[in-house]
C-alpha cells in the first residue's frame, strides 16, 4: 500500500477515534500534613483524600452523553492505597487494610447523562445522603475538624453495585436515587450473618445561591436493613455562612455485630451539627460545634461534643494551605472510640492538624 495513502488512513482513524469521545479529563488531589492528637504519635495524613481519576464523555446525540469516571484514592505520604471507611465495603465482606479491600475507593461507575432528563450512573458511586449532608460542613467531613457524621457506624461515601439516578435542576431543587443490590446471605448457620437486603437511597436538596437545604434517607445494603435519615441546610450573607444539621441513624443487630467487631445489640445514633464560616479573599475561617448521643443499652451508650476551628489559605485557586485544631470530649472511653478521629479509646481527645493541599 502507498505510505502516503497508509498515512491518511491513520489520520483519518486517529481523528475518528478523538471525535467520538469528545472529552476525557485527568482530575486529581493531592494533600498531606502533619497530624498531633493527644493518645497518639505525630503522624503525616490529610485532609482532602489524595485521588487520583479520569472522566469522560461522549456525545451520542439528541443531547445524550455517555459518561464514565474512574477515581483511586491513596495515602500520599507513603502511597499505600486509601483503606477508606465506607460500612458497606465491610458488610460485602472487605477488608480496608488488608489484601482484600477495594481497589477503587472512589468513584467507579458508566452512564448516560441528557439535560432534559438527568443522570443516571451504574457502577461504584456516592451515597446520596453522605454526600448531600456533607455540604454543611465547614470542614467537608475530613481531617480532625470533620463533623461527628464522619464517625457514624453506617458511614458509606461510595456505594457499590448500584445504580444512581440525578434529576436535573429546576429553580435550584433537584432529587436524587439510588437503589443498591446486596449479597443475599440469608440461609447463613449464624445469625449475625443473615443481614443480607437490597439498599436504597433518596435525596432532595436546594441550592439557590444563599440559601441550601437538603433531606435524605438511606438504607444501607447488606446491614439488616439498618438506615439512617437527615435534614440541614445553610446560608451565606457577605462572606458568612452559617449551617446546621441533624442525622439520626439506626444500626439492627446484625449489621452492629459486623461494624462494631461482634457487638450484637441495636444501636441508635444520632448526631447535631452547627457550622459558621467567613471567607475574605483568600482566607477562610471555620468554626464548628457538634454533638453526638449513642444509646445501645450497653457499653456503647453516651454523649460526645466536639468543637472545632480551621483556617484556610488559598495561595492560588488549586492551592491551599490549612490548620485546625479539634476538641472532642465524651461520656466515657467506648463512646471516644467510636467518635475519635486517631479511633484511640479515650473519653477526650484534641487534635492539631497543618497541611497543604493541591487540585488539578
Amino acid at each position: 500500500m502507498n505510505k502516503t495513502l497508509l498515512a491518511s488512513l491513520m489520520a483519518m482513524g486517529i481523528a475518528g477515534m478523538a471525535h467520538a469521545q469528545t472529552n476525557v479529563t485527568i482530575y486529581g488531589t493531592v494533600d498531606t500534613g502533619f497530624i498531633k492528637e493527644s493518645g497518639s504519635d505525630v503522624r503525616m495524613g490529610s485532609n482532602d483524600d489524595s485521588l487520583i481519576g479520569v472522566r469522560g464523555t461522549e456525545e451520542l446525540g439528541s443531547s445524550v452523553k455517555a459518561t464514565f469516571q474512574l477515581e483511586r484514592r491513596f495515602d500520599l505520604n507513603n502511597g499505600v492505597k486509601f483503606s477508606g471507611n465506607n460500612a458497606l465495603d465491610i458488610l460485602q465482606g472487605a477488608d480496608p487494610n488488608g489484601e482484600n479491600g477495594v481497589e477503587w475507593q472512589g468513584a467507579a461507575n458508566v452512564g448516560l447523562q441528557s439535560e432534559s432528563m438527568g443522570a443516571i450512573r451504574l457502577g461504584r458511586v456516592n451515597d446520596v445522603a453522605i454526600e448531600n449532608f456533607g455540604d454543611i460542613d465547614p470542614f467537608a467531613v475530613t481531617g480532625v475538624g470533620s463533623a461527628l457524621v464522619g464517625y457514624n457506624i453506617l458511614y458509606s461515601e461510595q456505594l457499590a453495585n448500584t445504580v444512581r439516578y440525578d434529576s436535573p435542576t429546576w429553580a435550584g431543587f433537584g432529587i436524587n436515587l439510588s437503589y443498591t443490590l446486596g449479597q443475599d446471605t440469608h440461609g447463613s448457620q449464624n445469625w449475625y450473618h443473615n443481614n443480607g437486603n437490597d439498599g436504597f437511597g433518596i435525596g432532595m436538596k436546594y441550592d439557590g445561591g444563599a440559601l441550601m437545604l437538603t433531606a435524605n434517607y438511606d438504607r444501607l445494603a447488606d446491614s439488616d436493613n439498618s438506615w439512617l435519615w437527615n435534614i440541614g441546610g445553610a446560608y451565606t450573607y457577605e462572606g458568612f455562612t452559617v449551617s446546621a444539621g441533624y442525622q439520626d441513624t439506626t444500626i439492627k443487630r446484625a449489621a452492629a455485630s459486623i461494624l462494631l467487631d461482634n457487638y450484637g445489640m441495636e444501636i441508635g445514633q444520632k448526631d447535631w451539627l452547627i457550622g459558621l464560616q467567613y471567607n475574605t479573599g483568600p482566607h477562610t475561617v471555620k468554626f464548628s460545634y457538634n454533638r453526638g448521643e449513642l444509646e445501645s443499652h450497653g457499653d456503647y451508650d453516651g454523649k460526645v461534643n466536639k468543637y472545632a476551628v480551621g483556617y484556610t489559605y488559598d495561595l492560588s485557586k488549586r492551592t491551599s494551605l490549612y490548620a485546625m485544631a479539634s476538641y472532642t470530649d465524651s461520656d466515657n472511653e467506648a463512646v471516644g472510640e467510636i467518635y475519635n478521629s486517631n479511633g484511640v479509646a479515650d473519653d477526650s481527645v484534641t487534635g492539631v492538624q497543618i497541611g497543604i493541599t493541591h487540585n488539578f
